[in-house]
């Protein structure tokens, strides 16, 4: 949320900043990650379809995408209140502190303002952005139409079976 990219510390890797969208990649890898909840920010329909189909036609024939989103059951926005704020350190180890405040929540998509506050109160930043949370089903139907058959799903990182009261989904889908 308005952080930027984690720092380049690999040689060994080839960092690509981009849109998946916009990805012109034929077939040349077996697997595509997606990790941070990061999946959530595709909030219009036509962004996620194009983007699922660009991460599809990245993929070498059974390979997989794997990501993490919340659960829309848990509505986990609710409890983005400031009152509900964090203490986070910093590179520097200077004590911040993060509050998020919801502006709207339209359908399955929540809307809100993430402040970034120094340890006297003094506001640093503050970051707005929007979320999708989709239900199983509609994730489900969205990977679906991109041409992905879900290969397993999670309702967390211990391999947990999905719930209602999951607040992640986790899911590894194969290129059909």
């Amino acid at each position: 949320m308005g952080r930027g990219p984690p720092p380049r510390r690999r040689t060994d890797i080839e960092w690509v900043a981009g849109v998946a969208a916009d990805a012109s990649w034929d077939r040349e890898f077996d697997l595509a990650t997606m990790a941070g909840n990061a999946f959530q920010y595709f909030v219009g329909h036509e962004e996620l379809s194009t983007s699922l189909v660009a991460i599809r036609r990245a993929l070498r024939d059974g390979g997989r995408f794997a990501f993490d989103t919340r659960n829309f059951q848990v509505r986990a926005w609710e409890e983005w209140k400031p009152s509900n704020a964090s203490e986070v350190v910093d590179g520097n180890g200077r004590t911040l502190r993060v509050s998020h405040h919801v502006e709207s929540v339209v359908d399955d998509v929540v809307t809100f303002a993430e402040t970034t506050s120094a340890h006297d109160g003094t506001v640093l930043r503050v970051d707005r952005a929007s979320l999708r949370f989709l239900e199983v089903s509609k994730l489900g139907a969205f990977l679906s139409e991109a041409g992905f058959e879900i290969e397993a799903q999670y309702g967390g990182w211990q391999h947990e079976p999905v719930s209602d009261a999951s607040r992640s989904i986790v899911t590894i889908a194969r290129r059909t």
